[in-house]
């Protein structure tokens, strides 16, 4: 069994509300479930106000499903290159050396230290990687203007998706009739889509893995209106047949909700997808499978059309799809099972908003700077997309991602709470769509303990500091020192005025100039959160938190 998973998150969003008087320091109530009633901070009226204060999520409507609300087609072909500097070659290469010294002297080893210690070398091995890996494809011209000028008419053309949704066949001949008599005088790239289109609002993918439907016959997945992903190629290749359109079902490897970083190597052949010849002797690649939906972190399949699935370029398709023939990868030069797992692992939402990772370049596997005790991931993205980060399954460790204006590039810092090996995911979103961020990337990370030197916690930011892609210039350790000094650093664009609570105390107001925001304090007892009022902010008197910093006596 096998399908794409799709994660999201949500980020935290806190604001305070405070009287019109800027000329003196009010107080606010702080994270904090009671604030000090005697600060020395505070006077007699000061501790008379009262403030509003909540903490909310607002709703936004969901992602639109239309093409031309988040694609360009005119998107520049470019060749994707693995590289790695060779300082770290040379890291890894004493890393193997180690490795393969312990297996040797370890021969009484159990199975599954065996299978761990497998894993860790292949780690090694994907970071090691130096050959160029060009993803071309073999037919460039193949995605030529007007190609992708129909592709996108025939996605948002929504008389289409009225009919295909008012459509009620009794039986799969009477649906190759209907289909047949609403692609009259349609290209072909119109007539595929409306097949695409029918089969992902019609056929749910069925995560039962009792249930024995894994050959189904087209009539039968008709009726029932539930298969596995062996149904969906059958039933597209037979609905493509009827209508004289040459299909091939390609057998192959696909990185779907099991995948996993670190693992080298697939058991067997786990998925299948299609491809169709057009405009001559032109193949495209197709995945109603995908195209359909996802599996969610709770293992609950749900309906979600894809249609980046929909003839899909084949150097973005290598990433997540490789063919058990490498003919069709149509590719001009096929890459190998190896190469494969070394690049990273991308979901369909990394094309769809355009971004491109910088740094590791094409690598599945990021780099420790035990040093900073953190790794770095940078990524250029439009100017209407925001990220996010996190480390999977992982409550402890501690993430921060800022834009650096100076690079022009995202910066996703991951701090893990312990050693070992661990699954970085990046969210991605377009801005003016929804405030809930989608999975577009995951790498791999293996912290070893000697690298381990100390942990590291990194400051809690909220919604607006990634909506105004702010960042911070120091401090980046989160709990700092009671009593000390410290200047607190930023860059905050689009605000006007900012403001520190401390313990629940407001310091003065500070006019913003040049988006850059620059404080001196003494570290308080509990916490310390940055604030700041923006521009075309509805409520005049809202400051909208930032960051937030955690305090050790």
């Amino acid at each position: 069994m096998v399908i794409n998973s799709n994660s999201t998150v949500q980020l935290e969003n806190i604001h305070a509300v405070i009287p019109s008087n800027r000329s003196r320091p009010q107080s606010v109530p702080n994270l904090s479930s009671r604030s000090p009633k005697n600060s020395p901070n505070r006077s007699h009226k000061e501790g008379k106000q009262h403030v509003y204060r909540q903490k909310f999520i607002i709703d936004k409507p969901p992602f639109h499903n239309f093409a031309s609300a988040y694609i360009n087609p005119y998107r520049s072909l470019t060749p994707i290159i693995i590289n790695q500097n060779p300082r770290h070659r040379l890291k890894i290469r004493k890393h193997l050396k180690r490795k393969h010294k312990k297996q040797e002297i370890s021969n009484n080893s159990t199975h599954e230290q065996e299978n761990e210690s497998e894993e860790t070398l292949f780690t090694a091995q994907l970071i090691q990687n130096t050959k160029p890996i060009d993803l071309w494809p073999s037919d460039p011209n193949s995605f030529d203007m007007e190609f992708i000028r129909q592709r996108q008419m025939a996605i948002d053309n929504a008389s289409y998706r009225e009919t295909i949704h008012s459509w009620k066949p009794p039986s799969l001949d009477h649906l190759t009739a209907l289909i047949k008599d609403l692609i009259t005088d349609k290209n072909v790239i119109e007539q595929v889509w409306i097949i695409f289109y029918w089969i992902s609002q019609n056929i749910l993918y069925d995560v039962d893995p009792d249930r024995e439907i894994f050959k189904q016959k087209p009539d039968e997945i008709f009726h029932s209106r539930q298969t596995t992903y062996e149904g969906y190629v059958a039933l597209f290749k037979t609905l493509c047949n009827n209508i004289s359109i040459k299909c091939i079902d390609i057998p192959g490897y696909a990185k779907d909700f099991h995948f996993k970083i670190n693992q080298s190597t697939f058991p067997h052949i786990n998925h299948i997808w299609n491809a169709v010849q057009l405009n001559g002797n032109n193949w495209y690649l197709i995945d109603s499978v995908f195209g359909s939906g996802y599996i969610d972190n709770k293992y609950r399949y749900k309906k979600h059309l894809n249609i980046h699935y929909f003839l899909t370029r084949p150097e973005h398709m290598i990433y997540n799809h490789l063919p058990e023939d490498s003919q069709w990868q149509f590719l001009s030069k096929p890459i190998s099972m190896f190469n494969y797992f070394c690049l990273p692992y991308l979901h369909s939402y990394y094309f769809i908003f355009n971004l491109t990772i910088i740094s590791p370049r094409f690598s599945s596997m990021v780099l420790f700077d035990k040093y900073q005790s953190y790794a770095e991931v940078l990524i250029q993205a439009p100017n209407d997309i925001q990220l996010s980060c996190s480390i999977k399954n992982d409550n402890k460790s501690t993430c921060l991602s800022q834009y650096d204006s100076n690079r022009q590039l995202w910066q996703c810092l991951f701090a893990p709470y312990k050693n070992g090996f661990h699954t970085l995911i990046i969210y991605a979103n377009r801005l003016v769509v929804s405030s809930m961020l989608i999975n577009v990337i995951q790498l791999g990370l293996e912290v070893s303990s000697k690298d381990f030197i100390r942990k590291k916690v990194l400051p809690t930011t909220y919604r607006k500091f990634i909506e105004n892609k702010c960042q911070i210039f120091s401090p980046l350790d989160a709990v700092l020192k009671s009593g000390t000094k410290i200047t607190i650093h930023c860059r905050i664009p689009n605000a006007l005025y900012v403001r520190i609570s401390l313990d629940g105390v407001w310091l003065e107001e500070i006019a913003l100039k040049n988006e850059i925001f620059k404080q001196q304090i003494t570290v308080p007892e509990r916490e310390i959160i940055v604030y700041a009022q923006f521009k075309n902010t509805q409520l005049t008197h809202t400051y909208n938190g930032l960051v937030r910093y955690l305090v050790e006596k």
